[in-house]
């Protein structure tokens, strides 16, 4: 039984993660050969406070990018 584990950031409507949960089942399914029945997907939905990239916080990694934009 494959399990497919997906963490994401909070705010992309339903109808598209549910879309994800069909497309991510179906890769899976045809990549290995097994029944689509027997593939589970969970989605972990974090808040931005939650996630950090190279010990900064994600609020600061979006605020350098934004700078290095300009």
């Amino acid at each position: 039984m494959p399990l497919v584990r997906i963490d994401m950031m909070e705010g992309r409507p339903p109808e598209k993660i549910e879309a994800m949960i069909s497309a991510v089942s179906r890769a899976i399914a045809d990549t290995l050969d097994a029944p689509i029945d027997t593939v589970r997907v969970v989605v972990n939905e974090m808040a931005p406070h939650q996630y950090g990239v190279g010990g900064k916080p994600w609020r600061v990694v979006l605020e350098e990018r934004r700078r290095a934009e300009r």
